[in-house]
């Protein structure tokens, strides 16, 4: 009986998650009411509270997940030894892309904007310290300006990116990231050497 329970709570979840990606592509999540959720997801309220408390945590539900394999990626990534900038851009990028349906409304004008700062705020050490690691000697507050560059440029590539519907590859577009960014980095190197 608790396997068919399971089983209950993870299709009861699909459908409301696939509600509210729908729901999304209309309008923001703060402006979706739980009334309206279940009416799409063909759920009652009372099984919606049974599960969620209000309509963003279905939401947070989605992007937590996401967070948690993006990030587990990073920090494989950077726990070795250097940091292959390649390889870590066709990870983010194949992973974003397998979650196409996802982040292509979280990078959409009704997305979590809040969700992309929490998530940089969580990889940022790993950069940073990557920075250090390869050479790059900046102060603080400077190496806090060229990652909010850095990240400012690749949510604008990755939003033009969702905005045509991901048409390119995953790989061709972290390529042309990795370019800029290495064209960037390289520039910030001798920059730092300089100092």
């Amino acid at each position: 009986m608790a396997n068919k329970d399971d089983r209950r709570v993870l299709y009861t979840k699909l459908f409301l998650r696939e509600a509210l990606l729908d729901l999304m592509q209309e309008k923001p999540v703060d402006r979706i009411t739980p009334t309206e959720l279940c009416r799409a997801a063909n759920i009652n309220r009372n099984t919606f509270y049974a599960h969620y408390y209000t309509v963003r945590d279905v939401l947070s539900e989605i992007e937590q997940e996401f967070s948690e394999r993006l990030l587990e990626s990073l920090k494989t990534m950077f726990s070795s030894d250097g940091m292959d900038l390649s390889v870590l851009l066709r990870e983010i990028f194949n992973i974003v892309y397998a979650q196409k349906d996802f982040c292509k409304i979280l990078l959409s004008e009704n997305g979590d904007a809040a969700f992309f700062e929490q998530l940089i705020s969580q990889g940022k050490p790993f950069i940073l310290n990557g920075w250090k690691a390869n050479g790059m000697r900046l102060e603080d507050e400077e190496a806090e300006m060229f990652f909010a560059f850095i990240v400012s440029g690749s949510i604008a590539l990755m939003q033009e990116w969702a905005a045509t519907d991901m048409r390119e590859p995953p790989e061709k577009v972290a390529k042309l990231l990795e370019c800029a960014t290495n064209s960037s980095l390289n520039g910030m190197m001798a920059y730092s050497a300089e100092q």
